[in-house]
């Protein structure tokens, strides 16, 4: 039960059900995890954000970003152990380069959680959230290839 002087934050309701099971995984080695232990391992986006996010990729970033540029070992070093916020933050303040921040939050949300499925992080059953506050919280894990 809750005191008065506790606010939950929508981060904590979206991942509270995943910690309680257990899910979170340790980070690989060298790499740090926020304090909340969140990271993608837990399922952070569902099947069908997913989906619409290769609708997104496919009719927009493919033509500058050819299948195989996000699941490159280069791509995986450098984001393996990173906020997720980070990630988030290139995309939706960058892409696509003509007209970059033209998408909805939702698509860039959606095109994130389509790096994550083919890069082998599990779906979920909530949404990835499409604002930083909440990503800042999560820790990209990769599982190895």
């Amino acid at each position: 039960m809750l005191n008065a002087g506790h606010v939950l934050t929508a981060a904590s309701l979206i991942f509270a059900g995943a910690l309680a099971s257990g899910a979170a995984q340790a980070p690989p080695p060298g790499k740090t995890r926020p304090a909340n232990g969140l990271s993608t391992s837990i399922g952070v986006y569902t099947a069908a954000q997913a989906a619409r996010g290769e609708q997104t990729y496919m009719n927009i970033c493919v033509s500058c970003h050819p299948p195989g540029t996000y699941t490159a070992p280069v791509f995986r070093q450098k984001w393996d152990g990173a906020p997720l916020s980070q990630l988030y933050g290139l995309i939706s303040q960058t892409m696509p380069k003509m007209e970059p921040g033209t998408l909805e939050p939702e698509e860039y949300a959606q095109v994130v959680a389509y790096i994550l499925k083919i890069n082998g992080a599990p779906a979920g059953t909530r949404p990835l959230p499409a604002d930083i506050e909440p990503l800042e919280k999560i820790r990209i894990v990769l599982p190895g290839r």
